[in-house]
């Protein structure tokens, strides 16, 4: 941190008292964020840091619960920082962007990757902060590539600024608000991945996702994952909205069934019991088929029990 900055840092004085929580990890450059918000507490008490964050892939700092910063915000990118600081509890400006804020009612991640060299990573991040800061449904990760090469080339990442959303539709170069909220709400609304359904599950929404699955007549791209998810409360949230497909959109069902008996060899235990949990409350005659073979070749006895309580519901559905 040089002198500049330094001063920078002492001469800032926010619109309020931010509140910055250090992300927990066991990342080796985990060491270097705690660092800095030291520095930045011995120069000037204008930011609140806490520890003991909410957990993260990469260290880094929450601006709020929906926007983590991995990167350090030195040189060109002190000033895009403070300014989306001063933006975190403030309107947003533009009655326009504001309108289309409102209108993302489904969890969206950004991905941008800055370096602190770049002459357009500055205004991205301007742009950018003031956006998640206003709708909670954005979920902003901006991140350093320099100081993470590993994740910049999982995500194939040549070049800064790069804007990803929801790991697909990309962006390099600067690019505009309103071509990046075009974008999330005229995507195709049904391509929602499981990481963005498990949000909307944690948040006590599973009915929006069952009332959009039936007014749409299709499945969300990633709610099969939910069901295979390693978490059992996902899956148990899960296992809420197929019962209600069971009883308002059976053909939605078949899709499913499909899936499922395809995943089954592949997963363990737990999973497998809730596997047949689901295919008792969506499975066909032919389903109950395919249980009664594998039941035959089931070692677990819990996974055998499973399986009859499946065929149970399945006999019990259709010979009302």
């Amino acid at each position: 941190m040089d002198n500049a900055t330094k001063k920078r840092i002492k001469s800032w004085t926010p619109l309020g008292r931010p509140i910055l929580g250090i992300a927990e990890t066991e990342h080796p450059e985990q060491k270097r964020f705690k660092t800095f918000a030291l520095k930045w507490q011995e120069i000037s008490d204008s930011i609140s840091w806490t520890t003991g964050s909410q957990p993260a892939a990469l260290p880094g700092f929450f601006l709020k619960d929906n926007i983590l910063y991995s990167a350090l915000p030195l040189e060109r990118e002190l000033p895009p920082f403070l300014k989306g600081l001063d933006a975190l509890d403030e309107p947003y400006p533009d009655d326009g962007v504001l309108k289309a804020l409102n209108n993302i009612q489904a969890p969206c991640r950004l991905t941008l990757y800055i370096a602190l060299q770049c002459p357009h990573c500055p205004g991205m991040v301007e742009r950018l902060l003031p956006l998640a800061a206003a709708c909670e449904n954005i979920h902003l990760h901006i991140l350093d590539g320099s100081l993470f090469p590993e994740k910049a080339q999982e995500d194939k990442v040549m070049s800064a600024p790069c804007l990803i959303l929801n790991d697909d539709t990309r962006w390099t170069g600067a690019v505009a608000e309103e071509e990046i909220l075009d974008m999330i709400l005229n995507k195709d609304n049904m391509d929602l991945d499981t990481k963005a359904l498990k949000t909307i599950l944690e948040d006590g929404r599973a009915e929006w996702i069952i009332e959009r699955m039936l007014s749409s007549n299709g499945l969300f791209k990633g709610f099969s994952g939910l069901l295979l998810h390693e978490t059992w409360s996902v899956r148990l949230g899960a296992m809420v909205v197929v019962e209600a497909l069971a009883e308002q959109a059976p053909p939605l069902c078949a899709e499913l069934e499909k899936i499922l008996i395809d995943a089954f060899g592949t997963r363990d235990v737990p999973v497998q019991g809730d596997i047949l949990y689901a295919l008792g409350e969506i499975g066909t005659p032919s389903t109950r088929a395919w249980i009664t073979a594998q039941k035959e070749i089931l070692s677990h006895e819990d996974l055998k029990d499973a399986a009859e309580d499946a065929i149970q519901s399945i006999d019990d559905r259709f010979n009302k």
